[in-house]
């Protein structure tokens, strides 16, 4: 297993997790909808330079393809769970985001024909376990009418798993910062016109230009590129268990920065959340690694698939 891949699942768990934390700092001051117009408005600015003339000349020919994903790696989830978040609470919508890998596994099946194997489909419901006992039961609790909230949840986890298994099929020849770049711009377009309708008399705060500049920058602008360079290395299963890490990393950066409690239960729900990636990412003892000579047969089963 090479470091630098599950050095970058680390960093986007912790990302993603930081995004939660972002959005609870603007969120008093700033409508859901503007925060996500925000979030790839200004993460496409600061990329746009990087670019090229190069890179943005090729994405003019895949235009189309752009749209899609920054539709449902974007636009749509984005809109989706900033309504879902009216009536869910933030411990179900953790639960419901980290069904993403089994909505990816759904569609690599029905795409590509690819099921997952017995060790994927443990890593699944380990990890999905580990998030359960994180957010624990009061995590779990409806609002009246909260049905309509929950299906939208689970269309935007649906939604991210379709996006990373449509970049593995279309688009993985294509460089990470051009593939983030492409879709953030798409988004951007799709999101203003529902991010004007949604601003009304918006007062911004100093504490929401620092939380919008955070998850701009650090939440996507520099976490977007390393996703889909992990889409391209180890395939869409393995990318989608990032999601397990997002509450992991957005319970601890809330005690540490928002001075919200932590559930009893966190420490094992973590365990049980690494036991995942572990068992998702093939990570055996190194001498075990060593002795065998190859690389983990979870990773390159999805490394060698279209």
């Amino acid at each position: 297993m090479n470091p630098s891949v599950l050095l970058s699942l680390l960093y986007c768990g912790a990302a993603f997790g930081g995004a939660f934390v972002f959005m609870r700092l603007a969120a008093p001051e700033v409508p859901a909808l503007v925060v996500a117009f925000g979030r790839v408005a200004i993460a496409g600015l600061i990329l746009l330079p990087l670019a090229g003339r190069a890179r943005l000349l090729a994405m003019r020919s895949q235009w189309r393809d752009y749209v899609v994903v920054g539709f449902f790696m974007a636009a749509l989830p984005f809109a989706l769970f900033a309504y879902a978040e009216r009536s869910i609470t933030a411990g179900l919508g953790s639960i419901i985001n980290a069904t993403t890998p089994l909505w990816t596994a759904i569609f690599l099946a029905v795409v590509l024909r690819r099921a997952p194997g017995g060790r994927r489909i443990a890593a699944i419901v380990v990890g999905f376990a580990g998030v359960g006992v994180i957010v624990g039961l009061e995590g779990l609790q409806l609002a009246p009418g909260a049905v309509a909230g929950v299906a939208a949840a689970v269309a935007g986890a649906a939604s991210y798993g379709l996006a990373l298994v449509y970049i593995r099929r279309r688009m993985a020849p294509q460089s990470p910062l051009q593939l983030a770049l492409g879709q953030l711009l798409a988004a951007t377009v799709m999101l203003a016109p529902l991010a004007a309708l949604s601003a009304g008399e918006v007062t911004v705060t100093g504490e929401a230009v620092v939380a919008m500049l955070g998850i701009g920058i650090l939440s996507t602008a520099i976490a977007w590129p390393i996703l889909f360079r992990l889409n391209r290395d180890v395939g869409p299963m393995a990318t989608s268990t990032v999601t397990f890490l997002n509450p992991v990393f957005g319970t601890l950066w809330g005690a540490l920065f928002l001075a919200e409690p932590v559930s009893p239960g966190f420490l094992a729900g973590a365990a049980l959340v690494f036991v995942s990636l572990a068992l998702i990412l093939g990570l055996r003892l190194p001498a075990r690694v060593t002795a065998r000579g190859g690389t983990p047969s979870g990773v390159a089963a999805e490394r060698r698939s279209p």
